[in-house]
């Protein structure tokens, strides 16, 4: 490996334009791709079409439709008002994009709703432009007195996907503007910010390729860029610091970058690996929004590497290779000089002190692994998107007319029929059954209650009381005169029906749990085929495989980094050293959540992976140098000392730096994004204190040890 690095290195001093006329060929070929990139943010980014509960909504929208649109009229309905209304229903009824309208319905006081089922399995687009039509013939019709509202969560995701483009513009210039002054004032070497137009370039390519292929933007991936900023820069802050150091040991500005890149190749590509593992761990999520940050944030950091070996030291030389040496290794060295011995003066004492050192981050970091389990967990799409969209108000403001009357829980049912007595009574006393055993359901609204209801109207009598010729005739009835309250719970040929159980102050989270609860005692009765559909089902079916697997996926990310570092290295004892501390600062950041109050939400509940991925880098550049220092004949000690002031020097360049990066999250007008540049400016932190203060005394103390034993 180092011979190929010595090679490369070889390559990068004679052809240098090569790489230079490379890179900017490949970044105006990325420029394309990178526009094609737009935002999304409806349902199919959330739950994969592929999987089971996606289809079952497919075959259920079929039957029954889309989710409904409602519509909130604030006043008093007269005459006048109702025949507008009645306008309103024969346009649905005369386009093949609506199947019906209830209502109104009054709901408090002087406010009613109209209720208005699209076609199902239809565009976001197309669905977005039905409620746009509708909202225009309210603007062309209006109701004196009365405020028609037309509101629909397809103009949610609509005001989402453009608030997460300005978003993105935002972070992405604060993210670049901070990283800026903080590489001018902490990572003191000549040409400073040429780490940042690296990452940029690198950046470019990712989204290039993104594009390319068809990744689209969602609520997820908008963080990749600055976090991709942020992790992106340490390969370049890498390289960059070991060719500067390098100048001061060096005859030539040739040999200083032969060297470097010998040392730093393998180094460097180890922690890469490590951290694309990391990465391509969240490919195994059920969640395509999931899918596409992994697989975005693996390639990012791919491209940032390849920048940082190839057109960095190319630019470095071609700046460079005119210049006397010993000029720029004086430079260099002056520069530096204070802040490692600075690092110097922490290694020499925190290899004083090694027990009481790990005791603290142990006690921590159980702690934390303690609270974990009592992190609030924050699922609601509503609290998690920017609260001033007038669409989200909208949503609100519908909340509080109808007194939150709850929350949704749809099932399709298929029988051989749905309307049969025995069917009936059997759903019946299902419902029941289910709302006497879960305390937060509350209601029922199936064919059984629509049949009952009108049983006991026109005949006075119950569904156990009625033949079957009653319950026939009363569903013939419908069909005739009220298609479209039957339609809706009942399919055309009675074999399926649409089920739904309202549900009291729960969370997604409870939710998730609840529908299969519910399904599971509805399918071991052997009656029905009984499914769960419904966007709310769909919802709950993300926030499940998001925030259920999230301790195995942490474990299985970190398993498949310890299993890489063993073949690679061949040393248990260095790979348990790389590994510990990625448990403890994990550990330690659920502590830091809990206290701060930030709950768990859909990216950070992927906090774990990437505190992974950067933990494990800054655990390999320091070992490494660690051993490096130690072959050169320096005791334990003293080669701590020097990789602490040398590496360090660089990995709090480099973790500063990613500090603004991720810093910038906050700024967001997204909750949950805010939340998540809090929690990963916490890890960040945590990862620079683990490499400089935690694990280096647990290294000499151990090999102290194992000495003293031989």
């Amino acid at each position: 490996m180092k011979s190929l690095a010595e090679k490369l290195a070889i390559i990068v001093e004679k052809k240098p334009w090569w790489f230079v006329i490379a890179a900017v060929v490949l970044s105006v070929t990325a420029i394309p791709g990178a526009v094609m990139m737009s935002p999304e943010s409806g349902m199919d980014m959330m739950v994969s079409p592929e999987a089971q509960i996606f289809i079952d909504n497919t075959k259920y929208e079929e039957q029954f439709g889309g989710e409904s649109i409602t519509v909130l009229l604030e006043g008093s309905l007269g005459l006048a008002h109702l025949t507008t209304i009645d306008e309103l229903g024969q346009m649905v009824a005369d386009d093949d994009r609506y199947l019906r309208v209830l209502g109104p319905q009054p709901v408090d006081d002087a406010n009613s709703l109209l209720i208005i089922t699209p076609a199902g399995n239809v565009s976001d687009d197309v669905q977005l432009q039905s409620v746009r039509d509708i909202e225009k013939f309210f603007d062309q019709n209006p109701m004196s007195g009365v405020k028609a509202t037309v509101i629909d969560m397809s103009k949610v995701f609509s005001a989402i996907t453009r608030s997460m483009g300005s978003d993105m513009g935002l972070l992405f210039g604060l993210a670049v503007g901070l990283m800026a002054l903080i590489l001018f004032f902490i990572f003191k070497v000549r040409w400073r910010l040429l780490s940042l137009l690296m990452v940029g370039i690198g950046a470019l390519w990712t989204f290039g390729i993104m594009g390319y292929i068809g990744v689209p933007v969602s609520m997820v991936t908008m963080a990749v860029l600055p976090i991709l900023i942020g992790l992106g820069i340490d390969f370049s802050i890498q390289f960059h610091n070991r060719y500067e150091e390098e100048l001061t040991r060096s005859d030539s500005v040739k040999q200083a970058i032969v060297k470097s890149v010998k040392a730093m190749w393998p180094v460097v590509g180890i922690a890469l690996l490590a951290t694309v593992i990391g990465f391509i761990t969240l490919y195994i999520s059920s969640v395509p929004m999931i899918k596409d940050f992994g697989l975005t944030l693996a390639v990012g950091v791919i491209m940032s590497y390849i920048v940082g070996l190839f057109l960095l030291n190319s630019v470095l030389y071609l700046i460079d290779k005119k210049k006397p040496v010993a000029q720029l290794g004086e430079s260099s060295q002056e520069a530096n000089h204070r802040i490692e011995r600075a690092l110097a003066r922490i290694a020499r004492f925190v290899i004083k002190n090694p027990l009481p050192i790990f005791l603290i981050a142990l006690a921590a970091g159980a702690a934390g692994g303690i609270v974990d389990q009592w992190l609030p967990v924050k699922t609601d799409m509503i609290e998690l998107i920017p609260q001033d969209i007038p669409e989200l108000i909208e949503v609100r403001r519908l909340r509080e007319v109808t007194g939150g009357s709850g929350t949704g829980l749809d099932f399709m049912v298929e029988a051989d029929d749905v309307t049969d007595k025995d069917f009936l009574l059997w759903l019946k006393g299902f419902e029941a059954a289910e709302i006497a055993k879960y305390d937060n359901v509350k209601t029922a609204d199936s064919p059984a209650t629509l049949i009952g209801e009108a049983l006991d109207t026109q005949f006075g009598i119950t569904i156990e009381q009625a033949q079957q010729a009653h319950i026939d005739g009363v569903v013939d009835g419908m069909r005739n005169t009220q298609l479209a309250v039957v339609a809706r719970v009942i399919s055309l040929d009675n074999k399926t029906a649409s089920v739904t159980l309202r549900a009291q102050g729960v969370s997604l989270v409870e939710i998730y749990n609840l529908l299969d609860s519910i399904t599971a005692d509805a399918n071991a009765e052997d009656v029905t085929s009984w499914v769960k559909v419904g966007s709310t089902a769909l919802s709950a079916q993300m926030v499940g495989a998001i925030i259920g697997p999230r301790l195995m996926l942490n474990s299985l990310c970190i398993i498949a980094v310890l299993l890489i570092l063993l073949l690679i290295y061949r040393k248990l004892a260095k790979t348990i050293f790389i590994i510990l501390p990625t448990g403890l600062v994990i550990g330690l950041l659920s502590l830091v959540m809990y206290i701060s109050g930030i709950g768990i939400n859909p990216i950070t509940a992927i906090m774990g992976i990437l505190v992974v991925g950067i933990n494990t880098e800054f655990m390999v550049l320091l070992t490494s140098r660690y051993e490096e220092e130690k072959a050169n004949g320096l005791i334990p000690s003293e080669a701590m000392e020097v990789a602490a002031s040398k590496m360090g020097r660089a990995i709090i360049a480099t973790g500063i730096t990613t500090l603004g990066g991720f810093g910038v999250m906050m700024a967001s007008s997204f909750p949950m994004m805010s939340d998540f540049g809090v929690v990963t400016v916490a890890g960040v932190a945590l990862c620079m204190i683990s490499a400089i203060i935690v694990m280096p005394p647990l290294m000499v103390w151990w090999d102290n040890l194992r000495k003293s034993g031989e």
